[in-house]
């Protein structure tokens, strides 16, 4: 049985009730102290224990996407039965590339930071941001940057998963001032303040057991200012359903506003054109997603796909499935009434399509 992953990285989550608004701009100890507590690692021993932290970035200039997910994951007490995973993407003008590192043996994690290192790869919180440094076996994918947030983070929902998993997302950052640089067989792509967005997932779960979930995340361009390319919006939508996406699970759309978040969506509506086959089958073309609020606000979010860029994983410890996934990239129109009023923002984007 094979379970294909469309992610165009991947969740499910815990409803902290108390979460604390960060100050995006603080460039002090303040920073470790505000995110530790949510986006620190849940060390499990159960074999279908997973969790990662999720990075990504697009620069339009050129027109560059990029995201790496660190993956930890078994039973940690025990190495023969645990593993860990560093996977990376890219599409550069509409090129799609990637990196499975699989099976490392070597790495450390914390339960009271996000820092974690895998072989040579790390992420580690700094008081001014996430440090990021990943790299592929074969050295031709090389990323170092620094994920700087500019909004407050918002722990989005936890929720059943398949038949008995369980799986929970923060949205730690969801949205990111990015500087650094990504070099690609052997082409250095210098990030000056480009788009970032940085999210969490962890629980239990088995990827056979009749799992889906659609999600999707974008940063308005800002066209005005020289430092930076993050705009006013920020937006994220998550649902857990079933394999073939006909249960209506746990949902949640999300937007922010100059570094706070101005709306929350649940019961999100989704539909989806998948074209004539084979194009891109079985990516969606277009992913709809829509929301009302009983005081009558609303959103509409409409994702074209225009990539997808599968990653194939391959069969995980404890379990009999293989495993593809294929994170998309595209374009956002989001529109709607917040507080009474219009607003609306295009912007390129990621999505997930899991089933």
């Amino acid at each position: 049985m094979r379970n294909q992953l469309i992610i165009g990285n991947i969740f499910l989550i815990i409803i902290l009730l108390s979460v604390p608004t960060i100050n995006a701009d603080k460039t002090n100890s303040n920073l470790i102290r505000e995110l530790s507590p949510i986006d620190s690692f849940h060390p499990d021993n159960n074999l279908t224990y997973k969790e990662w932290h999720y990075f990504n970035i697009i620069d339009e200039d050129p027109d560059l996407k990029f995201f790496v997910t660190f993956n930890i994951g078994g039973n940690l007490s025990n190495p023969s039965q645990s593993y860990s995973h560093v996977l990376m993407a890219y599409d550069i003008n509409n090129i799609p590339g990637m990196s499975v590192n699989r099976d490392f043996i070597e790495y450390t994690y914390s339960n009271e930071t996000p820092d974690v290192k895998i072989n040579n790869s790390y992420v580690k919180l700094l008081p001014n941001g996430y440090e990021v440094y990943a790299e592929s076996t074969d050295g031709n994918i090389v990323f170092s940057a620094t994920f700087i947030p500019k909004a407050s983070p918002s722990t989005v929902f936890s929720g059943t998963i398949g038949n008995y998993g369980q799986m929970n997302w923060v949205t730690a950052a969801p949205v990111c001032k990015v500087n650094g640089n990504l070099r690609i067989n052997g082409t250095v792509y210098s990030l000056d303040g480009v788009r970032g967005y940085h999210d969490h997932n962890w629980g239990r779960w088995m990827w056979c057991d009749n799992i889906g979930w659609d999600w999707g995340q974008a940063i308005e361009l800002n066209d005005e200012e020289d430092d930076t390319d993050v705009g006013r919006y920020g937006m994220t939508i998550g649902r857990l359903t079933n394999g073939s996406h006909t249960m209506d699970g746990i949902s949640r759309l999300q937007i922010w506003k100059n570094k706070k978040q101005i709306a929350a969506f649940d019961n999100v509506t989704f539909s989806y054109d998948f074209g004539i086959y084979p194009y891109l089958y079985p990516c969606p073309l277009l992913i709809n997603a829509t929301a009302k609020s009983d005081d009558g606000d609303s959103i509409t979010s409409i994702f074209e796909t225009s990539n997808g860029l599968p990653i194939n994983i391959g069969q995980l410890l404890g379990e009999g499935c293989d495993l593809t996934v294929c994170e998309l990239t595209g374009n956002y129109t989001v529109s709607g009434i917040i507080d009474g009023k219009p607003f609306n923002f295009q912007a390129e984007g990621f999505a997930e399509y899991v089933y």
